[in-house]
Order: C-alpha cells, then sequence, then structure tokens
C-alpha cells in the first residue's frame, strides 16, 4: 500500500495521492535527483504481475516518451522496483509531467456545461495533440473528459497516452466492456473493429458533445447498451442555444462511418479553427473525394454527408484565434467577379417548341399507370411481389409484411432495419467483445464473465485441445469480436502457464 513519503526507486518520493483508478494510483511526487515535481502512475500489482500487460507498456512508455507536443503530459521517466526493500521488482511505475489543472471532468462536474468559445478551444487545443500522436502512428484509443487536463491560464493537455490500449486488457466488467469508456468510444470499437485516428477524433467530438449539452449524448447504466446507442443511434439534437456554426462541426464528427469523418485530429483541429475564424466548415477530406451515393460500408448505417457548409459569410465563434492557430490553407476573404459579357438573351416564350412537353406528359402519365397497377398488386393479400435485386446475406432486405425498424423522435433514426446489429427493442441482448480486454486472464475467469452475459463459451488451447487446468492457462484470444447476441458460441484460446509465458 502506497503512502505519504514513500520512496519509489530511490528517487520519487511521494507526497499527496491525486488520482485512484481501475490500473492503480497517481500521486504527486518529488524527484530527488532533479528538484522538480512531478506525477507518478504506479500500477495495481496484480497488472504488474502480468507478462504480457507489462510488455504492451513498456513499448507504449517508450513510444510516449517520443511525442513531443505542448499539449501532451510529457513522460520523463519508467521503471519497475520492489514493493517493498528487497523483494521482487512487482511494482511498476510511470512518471510523467506534474499538470497544474483539472481534469474537463472535473470541469464539467461543477459547472455542467461551458460555452461554445470554450468548447471551441478546448477542442481545437486537443485535436492539435492528438496529431501529434496520429502522425507517429499511435491511437489514443480513451479519449474522455478525465483524460482531457486545462490549466488555469487555459491550456490543454491529454494524459494517459500510450497506456490506454494497454488498460483495455485490465478492468473488465461482467458485461465485457469497459466501463468509463463506453461513453465515449467510437462505433468501429463498439464493433470489435481496429480504433484509428478517426476514432480518435469521435471520442473527442462526444466530448464537445458533452461541453455543450450538459449531459452526453447517449445515457445508460449499461455499457453494452450504450454501446449499440453509438453504433445505431442518432445523437440527440444539440441546445437551441449552440450557435449553428459550433452544432455543424459537432454533427459532422458524430457519423458512424469513419470513412466521413475528419481523419486525423490536425484534420478536425483545421475545421475548428476555419470556424472560429468566421469561415464555412470544410468538409471531411475523405467525404470530399467519394462519390455522391456511396453506400455506407457493412456494419454502419446510412449517414448523411454532414451539414453542407453556408454559401454566405459565417459569423465568428468567440474571438478570432491567434495567427499560429489558423489553419494553412484557411480560404481567404473572396467575392464575385462580374462577368465580362452581356447576360445571354432569354427566348421568348411564344417561340419555344411545344413539342418535349407533349412528351413530358406522355411519360408522367405511363408513370403513374404503372403505379397504379404496382399498388394494386401490391394490396392484395394473395399475391408477394419477389424481390427486384439479389439480396446478399449480409444485407437482407425486410419483407413487406414486416414493420420497419422506427424509431421515436429525438433525433433519431427512423428507417429500415438491416438486421445486422439486434438491439434491445427487438428483444435480444447483444455483448460487445473485444479480445484485447481479455488477454492474459485466466481462462476460467473468461469463461465465467462470458457465460454470464449469455454467451457459450469453450475454452480451447492453442492446439485445440482441452487445458489440463484452465485456472492456469492464460487467455491469448477470443473469437469472434464484436456485438454479438445471446447464445453465440465463442472460442477462448489460452496458453499454459510455463509454455512461452
Amino acid at each position: 500500500m502506497l503512502t505519504s513519503g514513500q520512496l519509489i526507486a530511490e528517487r520519487y518520493r511521494l507526497a499527496r495521492r491525486i488520482a485512484v483508478g481501475g490500473m492503480g494510483e497517481v500521486w504527486e511526487a518529488a524527484d530527488t535527483r532533479l528538484d522538480r515535481r512531478v506525477a507518478v502512475k504506479v500500477l495495481k500489482a496484480e497488472l504488474s504481475g502480468d507478462a504480457e500487460f507489462l510488455h504492451r507498456f513498456r513499448t507504449e512508455a517508450r513510444t510516449t516518451a517520443a511525442l513531443n507536443h505542448p499539449g501532451i503530459a510529457a513522460v520523463h521517466d519508467y521503471g519497475e522496483t520492489a514493493a517493498v526493500p528487497d523483494g521482487p521488482q512487482d511494482t511498476a511505475y510511470l512518471v510523467m509531467e506534474l499538470v497544474e489543472g483539472e481534469p474537463l471532468a472535473g470541469i464539467l462536474a461543477t459547472e455542467h456545461r461551458i460555452s461554445a468559445e470554450r468548447t471551441m478551444d478546448v477542442l481545437e487545443q486537443a485535436g492539435k495533440a492528438l496529431q501529434a500522436a496520429h502522425e507517429r502512428g499511435l491511437v489514443h484509443r480513451d479519449v474522455k473528459p478525465g483524460n482531457i487536463m486545462v490549466t488555469a491560464a487555459g491550456v490543454v493537455k491529454l494524459t494517459d497516452f500510450g497506456i490506454a490500449k494497454a488498460a483495455d486488457a485490465a478492468p473488465v466488467t461482467r458485461s465485457g466492456m469497459v466501463m468509463g469508456t463506453a461513453h465515449y468510444i467510437a462505433p468501429e470499437q463498439a464493433l470489435g473493429q481496429e480504433a484509428e485516428p478517426a476514432s480518435d477524433v469521435y471520442s473527442l467530438a462526444v466530448c464537445g458533445y458533452e461541453c455543450l449539452a450538459g449531459q452526453r449524448p447517449f445515457r445508460s447504466e449499461n455499457a453494452v447498451t450504450v454501446a449499440m446507442m453509438h453504433i445505431r443511434d442518432t445523437p440527440p439534437p444539440l441546445p437551441p442555444d449552440v450557435p449553428p456554426a459550433v452544432r455543424a462541426v459537432i454533427e459532422a464528427t458524430l457519423v458512424k462511418d469513419p470513412r466521413q469523418r475528419y481523419s486525423t485530429g490536425g484534420e478536425f483541429a483545421t475545421a475548428v479553427a476555419t470556424v472560429r475564424a468566421g469561415y464555412p466548415l470544410p468538409a471531411p477530406a475523405a467525404l470530399a473525394g467519394q462519390l455522391a451515393g456511396q453506400h455506407a460500408p457493412n456494419g454502419y448505417p446510412p449517414t448523411q454527408a454532414g451539414p453542407v457548409a453556408p454559401a454566405g459569410p459565417v459569423a465568428p465563434v468567440g474571438p478570432v484565434a491567434p495567427v499560429n492557430a489558423v489553419p494553412h490553407g484557411t480560404p481567404p476573404h473572396t467575392s464575385a467577379l462580374p462577368m465580362s459579357g452581356p447576360m445571354p438573351q432569354q427566348q421568348p416564350r411564344a417561340n419555344r417548341k411545344p413539342g418535349w412537353w407533349i412528351l413530358l406528359a406522355v411519360v408522367v402519365v405511363a408513370l403513374l399507370a404503372i403505379g397504379i397497377v404496382a399498388l394494386i398488386a401490391l394490396t392484395r393479400p394473395d399475391i408477394r411481389t419477389p424481390p427486384t435485386q439479389p439480396v446478399d446475406e449480409q444485407h437482407q432486405t425486410q419483407s413487406a409484411e414486416e414493420p420497419a425498424d422506427q424509431r421515436g423522435p429525438g433525433g433519431t433514426d427512423v428507417g429500415e432495419n438491416t438486421g445486422e446489429l439486434p438491439t434491445e427493442s427487438d428483444g435480444t441482448t447483444v455483448t460487445t467483445i473485444e479480445p484485447s480486454q481479455y488477454r492474459g486472464m485466466p481462462a476460467d475467469q473468461v469463461e465465467d464473465l462470458l457465460e454470464d452475459v449469455g454467451l457459450d463459451p469453450e475454452v480451447r488451447t492453442e492446439q485445440g485441445d482441452e487445458p489440463e487446468e484452465e485456472g492456469e492457462c492464460v487467455v491469448t484470444d477470443v473469437q469472434p469480436a464484436g456485438a454479438l447476441p445471446e447464445d453465440t458460441p465463442v472460442t477462448i484460446e489460452c496458453q499454459q502457464k510455463g509454455a512461452g509465458w
């Protein structure tokens, strides 16, 4: 048990505990060698003793230490030491920059909502900080108000970089989700897919929504339910007092398809800065390059292409950002150029030929006749209309007699239920599984967790055999992943302790 005055690694003297989490404790400490104040995160003993966890934690600590950006809390040191004198090296710790400020979560707990100006400032700074990581191929995976520190001067710093992926393997709830992150999880992460930079951008937009609305877009006591809402539902509208330009930023970023989002933190920060400077919201680069009418990828409901940038001038949101905060490529103010020649003369109405009007009338009458015949055929009880297009196994079309999956008011989707992602309204319980949450845990514990949420787990070694003792077999993989309905067979692969561990 850590106590004030305790010396870690014969160098860092603990002063006061700042926070306690599922992974361990964060302490303010004094670096006795360099005479400076630092923050020391000490992991729980059971996590420090996990070989795979330690390997991933070391790797991510090195990666984070290489990030040099004023918006990211710097990593100074990492090590493993003995919890007691002359004991085993069973305590892993991470030494970070001590940020003199308050987490955004604390600010929201006190103020409930913050202004649009402050929200946009936080989002722009956080987006730039994320870009420093995205450029090096690092995805935060756990962007949330608790990991966004704001100093008294308004400077934003992101924390817990690099350990988010390792943290996913630690605190697992009975529902199979990591509590505290489901409220900010991107749809693709909820589907069990690999997180990408656009996933961080989505999570940051959820933080922005909470700042503006005073509440999260999707709320439930059940983490799986919240994850399913991120996959299927449209967030409720923001309060009416949110400026339209700010509303457009959030709505354009909370789309389900990552290909239609701002792809990196830098692109998102540029969009925010553009709006703050009074210019129309730019469309995401990937979306701008797509052809009109392109279908959404498998697993995502159709989404709109985001708000259309207004043609007229946009009022700036708060003070214009400093010069170094305005993105490169921000469109300059322009005016329409006059035409060099005279306007073309319009042909007199009397001289127009009526032939094409007659043709149009014939086409309209023919279409009406076809529609009436089709309507009569569809309403006859003994006749079924066969599908007019092939139906694949992944996108089954509803029959004419099945009711559409209607959703109520409040900004939620109203439309066809593709059957790909059953919800609680269907009477089906869904659990979202991400294998990284279970790797390194004893197989018998994972089996109990999956049984508790209604799945049908089976434990097998990597060779396909039954383990001699499940409690001594460490999980290496869980398949299938993603959103699974009740009674789905799940294979838990494990490796006996001592066999390469």
